[in-house]
């Protein structure tokens, strides 16, 4: 029976290169990247590295804490048979941790941040590098922070393209989705990407509020040149949030003008929107037939084991260290918008930190709970436990509360006497009257026998978790 173990070691002695187990090791990933799809398997198997196996122990080395966590909790059923095949006589599998393996990053690499910076004798002939309200991006913005999925990859693709190499590779570039996903983020990356390889770039990014206000101040102020020469300065446009510009005939007038001049002289232009520009009503048609020309792009709401990356790669940055079941319990409650997903953390961290208390499942839940306007001083009913408990093993109400001795229907039964003790102001005579007038005994037994098998049984614990979760975001 194999046993997960981790020690944050920094240096472990390994049996070297070439090594027989380093090779069934090999074997082991081959048969891993079978299975599992390139992001999963480039993500969290790649990164392992082969320590040694001795003494009927095979180790591994991980980047960090939340990678081995996240491996058990996601991947152990499709690990474990694979090493169980090339390593038939071990025992145990023991994960350490090396922090200077780096998970790998399928992106592309860094670029040199001394590309197409002039050399001195000519940089008098050059204007200075470009620093104004219009050219001045936050530094944290980047795409090496941008956490990869496949909700955003495409995406994260095309934006570096554009960085690389403006003007011909995707003009116009139209990213649209979802308030939160990320858009701005793309946006941002692709002007500190430009700038660090080339300050004196022209690179201008506005959102569609700002070209709006500074188009009625320039009208007032009788500075409508002004304001249109500004932009076709441009060598990269980058523009935020169009799809408020619908109705404003004149400003579309503007920014066609804008827009045309632009891209005739192959000046890169990057849009986004929260809609695909056939769903911008409002928008001249003439605007939508330009955006069109393009490439567009979609970035969707991220699936459970992308939100967990994203808040895991949060904690690192900011070296915190946050129970993996914490992580998970956000991503579960919070699955359509990045920045509330990060927000949650936030909040978090000041109340853990003004508190002076651990952030724990408990503290998540309370966080989550104000910012889903639940009252956390409710009372749960043990109508809402039964709900949830039957939808989830999939028994019927007249099943759960009957004589029944079938395997599903005995262990819901359980679970919802040991659910209804833990979480309902009920005594225990109570819950036995609701579940067909049971004995409190009954339900003693009950209780007594789930607990037990939580505290044995990993995955039967964060099954009851889960459970437990669902009533307590059930609406009543």
């Amino acid at each position: 029976m194999w046993i997960t173990a981790e020690y944050d070691v920094d240096n472990l002695a390994s049996s070297g290169p070439g090594t027989y187990g380093e090779t069934r090791w090999n074997e082991c990933l081959k048969d891993l990247e079978n299975v599992l799809n390139p992001q999963s398997f480039s993500s969290w198997f790649s990164p392992l590295r082969f320590c040694s196996n001795e003494n009927n122990v095979l180790t591994l080395a991980a980047p960090n804490k939340f990678h081995i966590e996240f491996i058990e909790y996601n991947y152990w059923d499709t690990l474990s048979p694979v090493i169980d095949k090339y390593f038939p006589e071990n025992e145990k599998l023991q994960f350490v941790i090396n922090k200077d393996i780096r998970p790998e990053n399928p992106g592309p690499l860094p670029p040199d941040p001394t590309a197409g910076i002039p050399r001195k004798r000519e940089a008098a002939e050059r204007p200075k590098p470009l620093k104004d309200l219009y050219s001045t991006f936050n530094s944290r913005f980047t795409f090496e922070e941008f956490v990869e999925g496949p909700h955003n990859q495409f995406a994260k693709v095309a934006a570096s393209s554009v960085s690389e190499n403006p003007g011909r590779s995707y003009n116009p570039l139209f990213i649209y989705g979802g308030t939160g996903l990320g858009k701005t983020h793309l946006l941002q990356a692709i002007g500190n990407r430009v700038h660090s390889r080339n300050p004196y770039s022209r690179v201008i990014y506005v959102s569609i509020d700002t070209f709006m206000r500074d188009f009625i101040d320039a009208i007032q102020n009788n500075k409508k040149n002004d304001f249109s020469l500004l932009y076709k300065q441009a060598d990269i446009l980058l523009v935020d949030d169009i799809q408020f510009l619908r109705e404003r005939v004149g400003t579309q007038e503007q920014f066609f003008h804008i827009f045309n001049d632009l891209l005739q002289r192959d000046k890169q232009i990057v849009i986004t929107s929260d809609r695909p520009p056939k769903e911008l009503e409002g928008l001249e048609e003439r605007l939508v037939s330009r955006f069109l020309s393009g490439l567009m792009v979609d970035v969707q709401a991220p699936d459970l084991e992308s939100r967990i990356a994203i808040l895991q790669h949060k904690t690192l940055i900011e070296s915190l260290d946050i129970p993996y079941e914490v992580l998970e319990f956000v991503a579960q409650n919070i699955s359509s918008n990045i920045r509330e997903l990060e927000g949650a953390l936030t909040t978090m961290l000041a109340r853990s930190s003004l508190n002076h208390v651990d952030i724990t499942l408990g503290l998540a839940k309370a966080v989550l709970m104000d910012m889903k306007g639940v009252k956390r001083d409710r009372i749960i009913s043990i109508d809402t436990v039964q709900k949830v408990v039957t939808r989830y093993y999939k028994v019927s109400e007249n099943e759960i509360i009957g004589k029944g001795r079938r395997k599903e229907v005995a262990l819901a039964r359980q679970v919802m006497m040991y659910l209804c003790r833990e979480l309902c102001d009920a005594s225990l005579k109570t819950i036995g009257l609701r579940l067909g007038g049971r004995d409190h005994t009954t339900v003693m037994y009950g209780v007594r026998e789930i607990g037990k098998r939580i505290r044995s049984d990993g995955a039967f614990k964060k099954e009851v978790s889960l459970i437990t979760q669902q009533i307590e975001f059930e609406g009543d």
